[in-house]
C-alpha cells in the first residue's frame, strides 16, 4: 500500500496566465508639470493618442473621445482624451492653467513604461515628472 502527500496548495486551480509578468495588467501613471500648453488642441491631442500607442505597441479602436470643459472653474478648464486600445485605455488631462498634464495608460499587454514616459515627457514640454507604476493583478 502507498501513501502520497498532498499540500492544500497543490489542490488550488492555477491562476491564468496574463500580459503583464502573469497578472492582468499594467498601469502607469504620470504627473507632468511645467508644460507649454498654448497650442493645446484636438489635434494636438490625438496627435499624442496616435504617436504614443504606435510607440509601445498598442492598437487604437476608433478616435479619441473628447471632452472640453468651459465651466466657471479655472483649473478644469481645457480639453481631455480618452483612447480606447486593444488592450484597455488611455487618458490624457491637460490643463493649462496649472501648465500640468496627468495622464493614465493601462494595458493587459506588457509595455515599455521607460518609452512612455520619456515621449510623454518631451511631447508635453514638461519640465518635471512624478510617476508611479501600478501591476493590476
Amino acid at each position: 500500500m502507498s501513501q502520497s502527500t498532498y499540500q492544500a496548495s497543490d489542490m488550488e486551480p492555477k491562476k491564468p496566465q496574463f500580459g503583464y509578468k502573469g497578472n492582468y495588467g499594467l498601469e502607469l501613471i504620470i504627473d507632468l508639470k511645467g508644460c507649454d500648453l498654448t497650442d493645446l488642441d484636438k489635434a494636438k491631442l490625438q496627435s499624442f493618442f496616435v504617436e504614443l500607442c504606435d510607440l509601445i505597441g498598442m492598437k487604437r479602436h476608433g478616435d479619441p473621445i473628447f471632452w472640453e470643459d468651459t465651466s466657471d472653474i479655472p483649473h478644469l478648464r481645457g480639453v481631455s482624451g480618452f483612447q480606447f486600445i486593444e488592450t484597455s485605455n488611455v487618458v490624457c488631462h491637460p490643463l493649462p492653467i496649472l501648465k500640468a498634464v496627468y495622464i493614465n495608460i493601462f494595458s493587459c499587454k506588457e509595455f515599455d513604461t521607460n518609452s512612455a514616459l520619456k515621449f510623454c515627457l518631451e511631447y508635453w514640454g514638461a519640465s518635471s515628472e512624478n510617476h508611479s507604476t501600478v501591476v493590476r493583478v
